[in-house]
């Protein structure tokens, strides 16, 4: 066989034997705290890579790369939690805890549940905090959802009234990750001078304008955003830099929503999605080195 053809074969044996898979769940604190967390991996001859998110569109929202093993015959799931790629919590205050979870499940078919527990880790491997973790498979939570809300609409025992408070789509959108809103900021660890940023508007095009600016100086300075993503490369020349996107208007519709993404170039990407009112802003704070902060 040309070596050339055999590399192809294997690459595609590779590619193809790689899964993906998405849980949503929670994780449970010994006081009966529940936080929302979501894993989305690829599992490959049982190598799991991916990432976690923890408190969706919560105050603390963090996103971290996990690795780990998923065990076929023994229907064992491990990972952990191995660098943290932005945050929300205010990063002069917070030492990295990570998450190492070890569990069960049946199959990563998306049927199965994912249970068991955690402990975490700082950075020196002291202990942090443990827990249980329990996830369903995202298709499966969304299938029930659906199910939910038609039993719901149909049921004559369950008053009108309160057929309209009941909004899973609002439960859903907790795991609806990366929105930001007026005045939060995101810390990035992104350790290298080269980024591009992709803005557009990823709903209705109805007129709305911002502002975008690297370290106080203009990128753009008065942007409507369109369907088309646009495209800017930027050189991070400081050891901290800060983009800051500011609503000019709200369009014909509010709030004034733009869809960012943040790109290396070498397939380290971030989504983000702002929704603001005229005049707030929003910021992206990036830095070169994971800040060296204490514990308490």
């Amino acid at each position: 066989m040309n070596k050339n053809l055999l590399i192809i074969v294997i690459l595609f044996s590779v590619i193809s034997n790689a899964q993906e898979h998405e849980y949503l769940g929670f994780l449970k604190l010994p006081d009966s705290t529940f936080i929302s967390y979501k894993v989305n991996f690829t599992e490959n001859n049982g190598l799991i890579k991916g990432y976690s998110y923890t408190d969706m569109n919560g105050d603390h929202e963090t996103k971290s790369s996990i690795v780990g093993r998923f065990n076929d015959r023994k229907n064992t799931l491990e990972f952990r939690e191995v660098s943290t790629i932005y945050t929300k919590s205010d990063i002069t205050e917070l030492d990295f805890c990570y998450v190492y979870f070890t569990g069960k499940t049946r199959k990563l078919n998306g049927k199965a549940a994912v249970e068991g527990t955690f402990k975490s880790y700082y950075d020196d491997l002291t202990s942090c905090i443990d827990g249980e973790l329990s996830l369903n498979a995202a298709d499966k939570i969304e299938k029930r959802t659906e199910r939910f809300e038609r039993l719901v609409a149909k049921s004559n025992k369950i008053a009108d009234s309160t057929k309209q408070k009941i909004d899973m789509n609002q439960f859903m959108s907790r795991f609806e990750d990366n929105r930001l809103k007026g005045g939060e900021k995101v810390n990035i660890i992104w350790n290298q001078d080269y980024l591009k940023l992709m803005i557009w508007d990823p709903g209705t095009v109805d007129g709305d304008i911002i502002k975008v600016t690297l370290n106080g100086k203009d990128v753009l300075s008065s942007y409507s955003t369109v369907k088309k993503q646009k495209e800017i490369e930027l050189q991070l020349t400081n050891d901290v830099n800060t983009i800051t996107v500011t609503a000019l208007n709200e369009g014909k519709e509010a709030p004034n929503t733009a869809k960012i993404k943040l790109s290396d170039g070498k397939g380290e990407t971030i989504d983000l999605l702002s929704s603001l009112v005229v005049g707030e802003e929003v910021k992206l704070v990036f830095y070169k080195e994971k800040p060296q902060v204490g514990k308490n």
